[in-house]
């Protein structure tokens, strides 16, 4: 087996710990995922009804950066948003924040990120409402990263809109315009939003000033950011938001760095690959290799643990997710109908769809193997419990 995120925290992170101050957000993280499907995760037995096969199987740490066992629950996600998107045009946008606000993220994800999503939410909905661009009530679907391809702090919200909405009478409107708003008029708008919202919370108190500067220097930055040009994109349409959501849910579930890209370490040091942006003119992204110590590659990655229970993905407007959405009334204003909810994907399901239809199936007879005998963490598997399974031949 190559070299994974697992490997590294096994052999490395005992050691960084003691080294270096870490939250107890990036501690539960990295011991997770250093015990994913291990014996320290406890496990339990699958079995076939028929006795012909028992195999010992650990449990999944479940750990939303652990890019070991988060396939079904990505999978998962894609699948309840596939089906809630509604059938028309969606714009991509992205809105990052400037890299010397970076300090002040460290020191309070929670209150940044919640003021960077309301932030954008509200210079979207709130121009889009006006007759010159929409008229309209739009569909937001807004994803939080926080890294870029070198695990550097890359602060950013990417948002997929509805090029279209309903409006006041309940009718769908379209976009005027192929393009959803003049760039410059949301990124103002944006700027404006975000800089009177993190100075308000720091006139409250909410913010916790970096030890590296001072609240009136930090006020200071953040009237000159005022004066500068802001990175926010507005991508061309698409006329099926799938791919978007796609693109989005390879980077909800499975930390900010997958497996796939290490390649070796060597002399206390990481080698990884990352992509490079396409030049303007040219339609590909190149591919680099770069490569960081050991410290430095886990600092980087166990800071873009998010806090527990953070909401990373949130929906606005037609896709707020409650009743006052009106995402039914969107669908019958496009004509469609709302599918209904279905069951979530099962990970047998899902295993089929990856190409591995014989996992969870007994080798021999192709039964579905049953679960039992749970056994707790760091302890041995139990003898197998026949009685469980009263119809097998070797049952007592």
């Amino acid at each position: 087996m190559g070299l994974t995120i697992q490997t590294l925290l096994q052999q490395h992170f005992e050691s960084f710990a003691r080294r270096h101050p870490l939250s107890c957000d990036m501690i539960n993280a990295a011991v997770r995922m250093r015990d994913c499907r291990t014996a320290a995760m406890g496990g339990h037995i699958n079995s076939c009804p028929e006795g012909h096969f028992d195999q010992i199987a650990y449990n999944s740490c479940r750990h939303r950066c652990c890019p070991q066992c988060n396939g079904l629950s990505r999978a998962r996600w894609l699948d309840g948003w596939q089906r809630r998107l509604l059938p028309c045009p969606h714009h991509h946008t992205i809105f990052t924040t400037p890299h010397q606000l970076l300090p002040l993220w460290r020191y309070n994800k929670t209150v940044f990120a919640d003021k960077l999503f309301a932030a954008a939410s509200q210079s979207l909905s709130e121009l889009l409402a006006d007759t010159k661009y929409l008229g309209g009530r739009v569909g937001l679907l807004a994803a939080l990263h926080t890294w870029s391809q070198t695990l550097a702090g890359h602060v950013h919200l990417h948002v997929l809109v509805t090029a279209g909405g309903l409006d006041s009478v309940g009718n769908w409107c379209q976009a005027k315009k192929s393009c959803l708003l003049p760039r410059k008029v949301l990124m103002i708008k944006f700027r404006g939003k975000l800089r009177a919202m993190l100075l308000e919370a720091l006139h409250k108190g909410e913010l916790k000033v970096p030890p590296t500067t001072t609240a009136a220097r930090l006020r200071g930055e953040l009237n000159r950011l005022g004066r500068t040009v802001w990175n926010v994109k507005i991508l061309e349409r698409y006329d099926h938001a799938s791919g978007v959501a796609t693109y989005l849910a390879q980077y909800l579930k499975g930390g900010p760095i997958g497996n796939s890209r290490l390649l070796a370490i060597c002399n206390g040091r990481v080698l990884f690959r990352y992509r490079i942006p396409a030049r303007p003119g040219t339609d590909r992204n190149r591919q680099a290799t770069t490569s960081l110590s050991v410290d430095e590659f886990l600092g980087r990655l166990l800071e873009h643990v998010p806090p527990r229970g953070y909401q990373t993905v949130r929906g606005y407007g037609l896709y707020s997710g409650n009743q006052h959405s009106h995402l039914d009334a969107a669908y019958q204003a496009l004509g469609k109908v709302l599918p209904e909810k279905e069951a979530p994907l099962s990970w047998q399901e899902f295993c089929e769809i990856a190409g591995h239809a014989d996992a969870g199936k007994c080798p021999v007879c192709g039964a579905d193997l049953v679960a039992h005998s749970h056994f707790a963490r760091a302890r041995s598997p139990p003898r197998l419990k026949t009685k469980c399974f009263p119809n097998r031949k070797d049952a007592a």
